[in-house]
This record gives C-alpha cells, structure tokens and sequence, in this order.
C-alpha cells in the first residue's frame, strides 16, 4: 500500500488486523499514548537511580521523536486534505491516553516529575505539558509534513509530465521525419516513372 495516497483507502482488500492499525485512529492514539509515555516513565526511572541530565535529555528528545514518528505512520495511511480532522482527533485522543495512563501511574505510585515520584496533585500539572506540548508538536508538525509531501507529489507530476512532454514530442518528430522519408521516396519513384516514360517515348 502505498504511504501518503493521494486518496482514501476505499477498502477493496481484505487486510490482516496489524495491516489495519496504522489505518485506525483509536488504535494508533492508544499505541501512541501508552509507547511514548512509557518510555518517558522507564527513562526517568533509570535517571532516578542515578541521576543524569543526559537520561533527561533523552527522555524529552526521545518522547517527541516517538511521538512524531507514530503520528507520521498514521497520517501517512491517509490521504492530506483528510488530516484537517484527522490531526486534531488524533492528537485529543493521544494526550486522553496519556492522561489515563498518568493516572493510573500514579495510584500505583509509579509515575514521575522529573526524578521524583508525582503525587495525585501533581495530575494536572502533568497532563497540561502534555496537552501544550505534545499537541502543539503534533499539529506543527503535521503542517510541516503536509506541506513536504505536496511539493514532493507536485514535483514528481511535474516530472513525469515534462517526461511525457519530452517523449510525445520526440514521437512526434520521428513521425515527420518518417513521412518525410516516405514522400522522398514517393518523389524518387515518380521521378523514375517519369524518366522511364521519357526513355521510351
């Protein structure tokens, strides 16, 4: 299947189940939420052991490398002029995962502010970086991508069209030259008739 079609999928195929996840809106948002949060989680649980700006540092470039890269499976199963209401969706449903998930975290006393453990308090504090920053990353980037992938398709059609252009005038002049060809000859054998016809006269 083909990745950013410039058309819906219309579904003529009978796909397995994981070909159909990076088609499906809910699924990807949960697997979006839960694989981007816990690999925050596990970095910033390694970083409290020992304590290491380097951890930290990839726990905040990791998680947007995640996240963008999820979201750029999905958008990419679906054609652009859809992402109007495909990224805002998306991006609602992956933070509500988050959020759940940050819940969850911390009644089980797991979740973390940087290195320290987060309290119940700490739950809005928590999913409101992740609405500002994860919703914000997910819409400009989408714009960026949108934007890359149209100049891209209009430059390969401007080629292809050019390529045609090319070889339709190329066919063109093979076929002048060839009736060329043949009224030179048409020419030739007339001439012969008529110098035959001199001859015998």
């Amino acid at each position: 299947m083909a990745f950013f079609p410039e058309f819906p999928f219309k579904g003529e195929r009978v796909d397995s189940l994981l070909a159909r996840i990076p088609r499906s809106l809910i699924p990807m948002a949960l697997l979006t939420g839960i694989v981007v949060h816990s690999y925050v989680w596990f970095v910033l649980v390694r970083a409290s052991v020992n304590f290491d700006w380097i951890a930290l540092l990839l726990a905040f470039a990791g998680r947007f490398v995640l996240l963008l890269a999820l979201a750029t499976v999905y958008l990419g199963n679906h054609p652009v002029r859809q992402w109007i209401w495909r990224v805002p969706a998306f991006a609602i449903l992956e933070v509500a995962v988050e959020a759940i998930y940050v819940a969850v975290l911390i009644k089980l006393g797991a979740e973390r502010i940087g290195t320290e453990h987060a309290r119940q308090r700490d739950w809005w504090g928590i999913v409101s970086d992740i609405v500002i920053y994860h919703g914000i990353a997910i819409v400009l980037f989408s714009m960026v991508l949108a934007v890359v992938v149209q100049t891209v398709r209009y430059a390969l059609l401007k080629h292809e069209h050019r390529d045609s252009t090319v070889i339709k005038i190329h066919d063109e002049r093979e076929m002048e030259k060839a009736e060329e060809l043949i009224e030179a000859r048409g020419e030739r054998a007339a001439e012969k008739r008529n110098t035959g016809s001199n001859r015998a006269v």
